[in-house]
């Protein structure tokens, strides 16, 4: 039951969303999923969006040529949380690994060393935020793959025969329209597959009162009507 409400959650909720944000939106399932659990720590979270706030501090010399300064302020202010106090040691007697995440063409799939007891998968996201931002989009879409299935990084196409069972006579579909996007032609055709033949309305000065009449008509007679 669980599973099929987080998918039927998921396909609903992604009809509503920009391409570009329903990976976020399935990461926020993991999130919420994480603390329903108890195994969500907010700080970590925060140190994953923000990298945490400098305050000015002085952190030294970065062990290593590769370590830029703002790579080694963020990874100075990650071991600070209660979760990772042993995580600076174990990176500095690993750098050659560390390194190798840096190189790596595929961060997300680069294996973290055997001696990384206070990691986790997210915790991994949080170094990969560190040392390669560039790819931090990938890994989290592995780690939602690994979290809760491959589902949830391949949102379902837009089909408008899967919205209309969702939808009831008094509960209008409403497009909400982007550049570009202009589903009027897909809509006709749907409707001429359920036997009915709007006449759209495009809404402008004076077409007030013709839109009430139509609407006003087509409840007496079970038609449709495009605005």
């Amino acid at each position: 039951m669980n599973t099929q409400f987080l998918e039927g959650l998921f396909k609903n909720v992604c009809v509503s969303l920009f391409e570009k944000d329903k990976l976020i939106f399935s990461f926020l399932l993991c999130i919420k999923l994480l603390e329903l659990n108890g195994t969500m720590d907010a700080a970590e979270l925060k140190f994953l969006l923000t990298g945490g706030v400098s305050l000015g501090e002085d952190y030294g010399e970065p062990p290593a040529e590769w370590i830029s300064a703002k790579m080694w302020g963020e990874l100075s202010r990650m071991s600070k949380l209660n979760s990772l106090k042993s995580f600076m040691p174990h990176f500095t007697k690993n750098l050659d690994a560390y390194h190798d995440l840096y190189e790596h063409a595929n961060p997300e799939d680069w294996q973290q060393p055997k001696d990384a007891e206070m990691m986790n998968q997210f915790r991994k996201l949080m170094v990969i935020r560190a040392i390669r931002p560039d790819k931090l989009v990938p890994a989290v879409s592995k780690f939602i793959t690994d979290f809760i299935g491959e589902f949830y990084i391949k949102p379902p196409t837009f089909e408008l025969a899967n919205i209309f069972l969702d939808s009831r006579n008094i509960s209008p579909l409403i497009f909400v329209l982007s550049p570009g996007a202009d589903p009027l032609q897909a809509l006709m055709k749907f409707a001429g597959s359920k036997n009915k033949n709007p006449d759209p309305i495009s809404l402008g000065q004076g077409q007030g009162p013709r839109a009430e009449a139509m609407i006003e008509a087509a409840k007496k007679e079970g038609e449709w009507v495009v605005l």
